[in-house]
């Protein structure tokens, strides 16, 4: 149960993280492969240890999977990463990747307060098979901050789009057309995304 909580609720190090804990793993494929939960939880129940779950064939091939898709991610985050002002930056658009926070903050440490991902893909909308808008997400960096951040993130998520928010410390947005700052009516280019992000540098830097 200790685990648990710290998985659910958020309550997990950075040296946790970054470790190779059974229990870590667990949490990372629980979710991979139809009905892998629930062959979990019946293990749990039967009062398998989480050492012995794991070591099953099909756990073990789940977690070796995982495994490579993270060294990939890091390898992707750490080639297009920039902390500026304590704000970390990671552009992952067109990589068909997708990243939480706590990867980021975790590799970047206390060199950052709060993390922004650029992800999805540039001039696609929803609907598209296969494709999502290119968007933002932004996070605190909990293993930091473990109280709530230095700065309300949704002013940022919510400065070009109407539709963005989430809460304080995680939240997230389209990228929006810009000209000079101000939306324009068409579809995003590679340009805007360093133009929405050249405009929450600013008011990042207002905190």
């Amino acid at each position: 149960m200790e685990w648990v909580d710290k998985l659910d609720g958020g309550g997990v190090s950075r040296v946790e993280y970054l470790s190779d804990h059974p229990s870590i793993w667990l949490g990372r494929v629980i979710d991979v492969g139809e009905g892998t939960a629930m062959r979990v939880l019946e293990s749990l129940q039967n009062g398998e240890s989480v050492e012995s779950i794991l070591s099953e064939p099909d756990i073990a091939a789940k977690v070796a999977g995982r495994r490579a898709q993270r060294e990939v991610l890091s390898e992707a985050i750490m080639s297009d990463l920039r902390v500026e002002d304590r704000l970390a930056i990671v552009r992952l658009e067109n990589l068909d990747i997708r990243s939480n926070g706590y990867h980021v903050t975790a590799l970047v440490g206390d060199r950052c307060d709060a993390c922004v991902i650029v992800h999805g893909d540039v001039g696609a909308s929803f609907g598209e098979e296969g494709k999502y808008p290119v968007s933002a997400s932004f996070y605190t960096n909990s293993f930091l901050h473990e109280n709530g951040g230095l700065y309300d993130l949704t002013l940022l998520a919510t400065r070009f789009d109407q539709d963005g928010g989430g809460h304080a410390n995680a939240c997230g947005c389209r990228i929006q057309p810009l000209s000079d700052g101000m939306r324009e009516d068409r579809s995003v280019v590679h340009s805007d995304i360093e133009e929405n992000l050249a405009a929450w540098l600013e008011m990042w830097a207002e905190r």
